[in-house]
This record gives C-alpha cells, structure tokens and sequence, in this order.
C-alpha cells in the first residue's frame, strides 16, 4: 500500500482542473464533521409528544451504550418521555455539538438560524418529501445552506435518516437501529434513506465503522463524507449507494486516491439522466451513453461497481474478511470444494456470468487426487469429492491437491448454511470446512472463503468457527460471492497499477482529493447551452493529422471537371464525397459515392453529388465543391471517438463495425487521458476482438497502431476543453497499414 499525496506530473487535463470556478465555501473556511461524527451531547429541537424521532434517538443512544448526552428542546413541554424538555437551545445546561431539527421540513430554516447563533457546529435537518415539496422546499433548501456556509456549520440532510458512528459510538439516527451492528472498518455511505436502513439492519455480514444517510446534499454531500471516511484509520473501505454525483470530478479525485491508499470502494450506481444533446451529434456521443460513461469512470478510479445490494454487501464482506485475515484475492484464480454433484454443476454454469476464474485441476494434482480416491468419478473444479471416502479424508485430499498445486490464489468450501443449527448439518459443516482451514493455516498466499448458495443468516456456531480461524470470510449467494472474488482481484490489480504509477490520470486530482472546504473547486465539465458546431471533414481531417494521427490524403475541388482531373492524378479507385459545411454525416445523406474509376463514373459521380448539394443548401447546408480521396486499401473498419461527458469529462471509445458501429454497439470507454497499455487493452476487451487477429483468411488488424490513435484521441479531447466530441468512422486497419479513412470533430 502506498499512502500520501502524490504530486501531480501529467499534462492535460490540468488546465481545466487548476482554473475550475470555486464555488463560494464557509467564511470561516473548512467545515469541521467531527463535532458531527463524535457529538459530546445532541438536542433533538421540536421535540413532541406526538412523533416519535425524540424518543427514538435517545433510545438509540441507550441501546448503543453511549456516552452522548441527549436533550430535548420544545418550549409546550417542561417534561417529556421521562426526562426533562427545555424551552430554547439557551436554557440547555450546555451547547450541544449537534441539533437535530425534528419539525416540519419547511419550518427548518429558523431552527439552523437558531442553532447557527448559538454557536452549535452541526445541524442535521431529517424528514421526508423536501425534494418532491414544490417551489416552498426548495426555497426552504436554499434557505438552509446559506445559513449553514455563512456560519460554517456542518449540516446533514434535509431529508436524511441521520448517522450512527460505531468508532465514536454516538448516533443522530431517526430510525431503530440494530442492536447487533458488528462493529469493524467499512463505512456505509446512501443518498437512500430507505438503504441507509438497509446497511443498518444488514445482519452480522460486515462491520461498520459509520453509516451516513445523506439526503438531499444542501452543504454537505457524498464526497465530504468520502473524504471523512478516507482520512479515518479505523475505516478501511467504503460503500456507497449513488442515485446521482453532485460534484464528479471531486469523486473521481477522491476515488483514486482511495485506490493509492488501498481503500477499496465499492458502490451502487442507480438513476439515469439523459445524454448531452450536444455529444449526441457524433456517433461517438450516442455509442458511450450515461451508463457506459460512469462505468468508464468508476473503472478509471478502482471502483467496484455493484449491481445490487447483495451484491454490494457481499463484496464488502470479502473485502473485510481479507483485511481480517491480512490475505488477498491475488489473481482471484478460485478453485471450489462441494459437497454436491448438482451445486458443482450450477457453479460452472454461472461461473461465466460472474466473470471468476475457475482454472481447471492441474495433471499433477489431479493424479494426486486419484491415487488418494481412487473411487473418484470426475475430477474438475468445481470438486465434488463428497462419498469417495469418510468427509474428513476426502475433503482433506481435496483441499490438500489443490493447495500444493499452486493454480489457486483462493480456496472455497460451498456448503449451504443449516437451519436453525440443526446439530448433524452443523457437525458436517465444520468437519469439511477444518481441511479447508487446516490446508491454508500456513499458507498465507491462500484466501479460504466460505460460500452459501443460498442467502440468509449463518448459524452462530458457523461463524464463531470461522471468526476464530481468522475471521475467515462468509459469502452467499452464487452469483454474488463469485462476482465479489473476481471484482476484488481486478481491484487488487488496480490498486498495484495505481500504485506503480505513482501519480492520478488527471492532473488536478491530488489538489481536489487534499481539499476539505464544505464546497470546494472542481471541474466544470457542463456542456454549454449554445449549439455545438460540427467541423466539416477537411478541417476535421486537419486537426486528427495535427494531431500525430495518419489520415487519407484528399483533394478538394470546385466542381466536376476538378474532380476528374484529381481522379486522373490519384490513380485506382476513388472515394467523392460532397465538401460541405452542416452536414455532419455524409453518408445518411446519399453525399459519398465510392469505388470510382475512369473519367466518365467520376464525372457523373460529381454532377449527381453537385446536383445533391444543390437540393441541400436550400436546409442550411454550405456546399463548398468535391472531396476527392483515394479508396483506403483493404482492412478492418473501426470507429475511435471522443465523447466528453457532463460530468465525468472526456472518455474515448473504440468499437468495431466503421457505419455499422451504431448497430453492432460493440464499443469499449475509458477516461481520458489514457496510455498506450490501457489502449490495447480496451482492444482486447471488445465482443469481437478476435477479429483484429484475422479470421477465414483475412489478415491482422495492427493494434499497435491502432492504440496509438486511441492514445492520440484521448490526449486531444483532454488538452482541448472545446472538443464536445470526434468520431474517425471508419479507420482502417491492414496489413498496408492505418489510417482515419473519414473525421468528424464538435467543437464549441
């Protein structure tokens, strides 16, 4: 693990991130979130009798055995549920760290004001509807947060569930909380009330270090909370559930330096907003999509996106259960010990969807197993060895080959969890689980990890068998204990990269991630609201050569007589394509004719395109003359792009098909800027990438090259914030070399 702040040696994206717009911060500067995360005392303001929030954050407070004072402020009451209620928030004996604000949302404004005078740090205002309440909630959010920066405090919510902090065991939660929350190092970020919940009553699974509930982000959001998270010892990964990114450049920043510290962060990205209508004039905008431009950026900065909650939850179990243990995933090569024929069988089936390696069973190890069972009928990974012999010996043969055979990195026993600790399931599990702990006691480059394929609670003697080996991990679910292994093998292998490296993607990030203003700078990628303008394809062509790009050679002329005479000087076979200004795809619009020879094809070519360009101009089309190009030579027809994404900035993309691109949608993204290595491989990612190797005769694509021209893109939508979007649709790659055969560019 390597930790600190690297300083930032990248070119690019640096101009964008050093001269971003601040936006206005407390005047007292940073916002302090510990009075907020370890409260010496809180004071549940409109308190009542009739809701229950009062009652139930002191009970909570009781249930949690804290330390944390807890008042109650209403001036209609001298006594309430058993203990006193005072009048105003200067009647307490003392000032509070935090008011939690227990009235109707839209009365909120004047209890911050309140507190804010009075000198309380932290203000969380819960609560329901705010976001949905019309033109007065909104008001009323705007209301909040400039009291709360002209004040510096620190302010959660409105419409939040609140927190719990099991590192300072204080908690301003509004919901029962559970009483057997393990405590441990991951913390639970939700913009979901509902999910806050959820990480709240998700069983004995992980411990937590802090839940937060986020709410509607008016001061403080979900990269202030990351940052608190990440600075904290005891917190050593992070869950979030995402329904949007209110600054995601700070994210990004945030993100990587999570990856260089080697917290891993998992999360589960929900809500779709609609794709830039700019972007979406390049074939480029359309192909990345919301979608694909946060998995590019989330992939960018070592994040592990989940699908769902179980997903979620099981991958922060095997993330903590590997800090447990202090073991890794390593390659995540998993070999898997069953006790069924059947749950091998279902393994393997699912295996391909969860994206684990299941390496088969080496000759050695497989020889080994058969002189030890010879009664064995099928030797695979999935194992099954369960009737070849008495459990003990057959499970220790097992685990034993695999182990010493070195193709594995993590060691599974699947066995379903028994119900209600029946006593003979019970004695079968850890009879067959104490080879598996037994084989990787001494052998810390193994993982052992438990797996249910079916979800729920495991029995108490379970997991106290398995948290005295270690805390070996629990995982349930197929799909999602599978998916978790390979997601936090790619995680461990970012995190090396991240960490070789030395220094973020985008200069800027360090800068944003060492930030801790409540508001600070951060990159304004927003499109503008002016129309973009497509570059016509001489100038487009221009700029990717400029651009250390080899394009086709072209010709532009006036008219038909012109452009047979190019034909005659060029020689073979010609491309004619209108030379215009307004039309950004040519070919929808009938405006190229291709393979061309002899003056009289060429001639009636042009007078047709000429004749076209006429019946354009009379939409708004320039019509400039003629392209003449030379037919590219033969090879594979790709599409490289530039897309530059609302909030995430400039992404590349590859794909296969040239104009079928759109209809193939075999695309790959990253974020830009990107590196030769990261070029071939979004290659290699590709449905079709075994087309770039050639297939029934046909020749190899250059990857080489065609990385190089990746690598170009990206350096140029980085450098160049006017860029909206390019498209070179087709290149062509052969064995006579690659080149950008038609460009595109949207500039603003």
């Amino acid at each position: 693990m390597s930790g600190g702040f690297e300083a930032d040696s990248q070119p690019g994206v640096a101009a964008a991130v050093a001269t971003a717009e601040t936006q206005p911060a407390a005047d007292k500067g940073t916002i302090d979130l510990r009075p907020l995360f370890a409260p010496r005392s809180i004071a549940v303001v409109g308190a009542s009798s009739r809701g229950g929030i009062a009652r139930t954050v002191r009970d909570n407070l009781v249930v949690m055995g804290s330390g944390t004072r807890c008042y109650f402020v209403n001036p209609r009451y001298d006594e309430l549920h058993g203990q006193p209620c005072y009048p105003s928030l200067d009647a307490l004996p003392e000032r509070p760290d935090t008011v939690l604000v227990a009235l109707n949302p839209l009365r909120a404004a004047a209890a911050v004001e309140e507190a804010a005078l009075a000198g309380v740090p932290s203000v969380i205002v819960p609560g329901g509807g705010v976001v949905e309440g019309g033109e007065a909630a909104a008001a009323m959010q705007r209301e909040v947060r400039e009291i709360a920066l002209r004040h510096g405090t620190a302010l959660l919510g409105p419409n939040c569930m609140g927190m719990v902090d099991l590192t300072t065991n204080a908690a301003t939660y509004i919901g029962d909380i559970n009483p057997w929350l393990p405590r441990g190092g991951v913390a639970g970020i939700a913009q979901s009330g509902s999910v806050t919940d959820a990480f709240i009553h998700s069983g004995s699974r992980i411990g937590f270090s802090r839940i937060i509930g986020c709410g509607s982000e008016v001061v403080l959001d979900t990269c202030d909370f990351l940052a608190y998270c990440l600075d904290d010892p005891e917190t050593t990964a992070i869950i979030l559930f995402l329904e949007g990114f209110k600054r995601p450049e700070r994210f990004l920043a945030l993100a990587d330096h999570a990856l260089a510290i080697g917290k891993p962060i998992m999360v589960v990205k929900v809500g779709r907003s609609p794709q830039a209508q700019a972007a979406a004039i390049a074939h480029s905008g359309s192909l990345a999509g919301e979608e694909r431009a946060t998995d590019a950026a989330l992939a960018a900065t070592g994040v592990i996106r989940c699908a769902d909650l179980d997903e979620l939850l099981e991958t922060a179990e095997l993330v903590a259960g590997c800090r447990r243990m202090g073991r890794r995933v390593g390659r995540g090569r998993t070999g898997v010990v069953t006790v069924s024929t059947g749950e091998a069988s279902l393994i393997a089936d699912l295996a391909p969807r969860t994206g684990v390696d299941l390496p088969p069973v080496p000759d050695a190890a497989r020889d080994r197993l058969l002189a030890t069972l010879p009664t064995l009928g099928y030797i695979g990974n999935p194992l099954d060895p369960w009737g070849a012999a008495e459990p003990q010996a057959a499970y220790a043969a097992a685990f034993d080959a695999f182990a010493e055979s070195g193709a594995y990195d993590v060691l599974a026993i699947v066995h379903d969890f028994p119900y209600r600790s029946l006593p003979g399931e019970i004695e079968t599990a850890q009879e067959v689980t104490d080879e598996l702990l037994r084989v990787t006691a001494d052998r810390p480059d193994l993982l052992p990890v438990y797996i249910s394929l079916t979800s729920g609670e495991p029995p108490a003697e379970t997991k106290v068998h398995l948290d005295a080996a270690g805390g070996v991990p629990i995982l349930r679910g197929t799909v999602e204990a599978f998916t978790a292994i390979a997601a936090v093998a790619r995680w461990e292998a970012r995190h090396e990269a991240r960490s070789h490296a030395g220094a973020p993607r985008r200069m800027g990030w360090t800068t944003l991630a060492a930030d801790r203003t409540a508001w600070g700078p951060d990159v304004r990628w927003a499109l503008p609201s002016t129309a973009p303008t497509a570059l016509p394809e001489r100038e487009s062509l221009a700029l990717m050569a400029g651009a250390g790009i080899r394009v086709t050679h072209l010709r532009a002329v006036a008219d038909t007589g012109a452009a047979v005479a190019a034909a005659r000087e060029l020689g073979g076979e010609i491309a004619l394509k209108l030379d215009a200004i307004g039309l950004a795809h040519k070919s929808d619009s009938g405006a190229v004719r291709l393979l061309l020879s002899g003056d009289r094809q060429v001639a009636a070519a042009a007078d047709e395109l000429l004749a076209l360009g006429r019946r354009l101009s009379a939409d708004g089309v320039t019509i400039r003359g003629l392209l003449v190009e030379p037919m590219a030579p033969p090879g594979l027809e790709l599409i490289v792009g530039l897309a530059r994404d609302p909030g995430f900035g400039p992404l590349v993309m590859v794909g296969l098909g040239g104009v079928l691109a759109e209809v193939l949608d075999d695309v790959v993204l990253r974020l830009a800027p990107v590196t030769a290595e990261e070029a071939g491989a979004m290659l290699g990612e590709l449905r079709g990438a075994r087309l770039l190797d050639g297939v029934r005769g046909r020749p190899p694509a250059d990857r080489a090259a065609l990385a190089e021209i990746i690598v170009a893109v990206a350096r140029l939508g980085a450098e160049r914030p006017d860029i909206v979007a390019i498209d070179l649709n087709p290149v062509i790659s052969g064995p006579e070399g690659t080149l950008a055969v038609d460009a595109l560019v949207v500039t603003t």
